[in-house]
């Protein structure tokens, strides 16, 4: 007998093998999504942000075609090393406000194996006077944002802030 038959005949059969198959759909990505999850490792880098097409054509002498010259940025660190930035909210923070380019920073980003790209998960200033985490605060509603725009709440301008962070 075939699985088709066996739903033909009984209603209920055919409903469970429909239920089952859903269920299986449901668990297996949120299973993957799982496992894809731990596949990362969290690092500490420090340096400065800077668009890739710039950096790579002052170290190489790379030209990147015109459009391409704001399109990734990347952590150049003090040997020069280049390090693809993912373009989530907290990467975009650096194309958004060019003072955050101009800091010597810190960042504390998640790498995935086989991908080139770090995400950001926290971002300090490096100063002589030491370490300072970077958000954008609205006075008004006391809420943090990781990018600069309007606040999500009352809809007004968020400020820079700059914390001290304890060694």
């Amino acid at each position: 007998m075939r699985i088709a038959d066996c739903g033909s005949r009984n209603g209920g059969s055919k409903r469970l093998l429909n239920a089952s198959a859903v269920l299986v759909v449901l668990l297996v990505p949120a299973h993957a999504a799982e496992e894809a999850a731990k596949e990362y490792r969290t690092e500490t880098l420090r340096g400065r942000v800077v668009f890739l097409a710039e950096a790579l054509e002052k170290q190489a002498g790379i030209r990147m075609v015109p459009e391409a010259r704001e399109r990734i940025l990347a952590l150049q660190t003090a040997d020069g090393t280049l390090m693809p930035l993912l373009e989530d909210a907290r990467g975009r923070a650096f194309r958004r406000d060019e003072r955050l380019r101009e800091m010597n920073v810190e960042l504390v980003v998640r790498r995935y194996e086989k991908n080139p790209l770090a995400q950001i998960i926290r971002v300090m200033e490096v100063t002589k006077d030491g370490r300072y985490e970077i958000d954008y605060w609205c006075d008004i509603c006391a809420i943090a944002t990781v990018e600069k725009k309007d606040c999500e709440c009352c809809q007004g301008p968020v400020e820079l802030r700059r914390r001290k962070v304890d060694q």
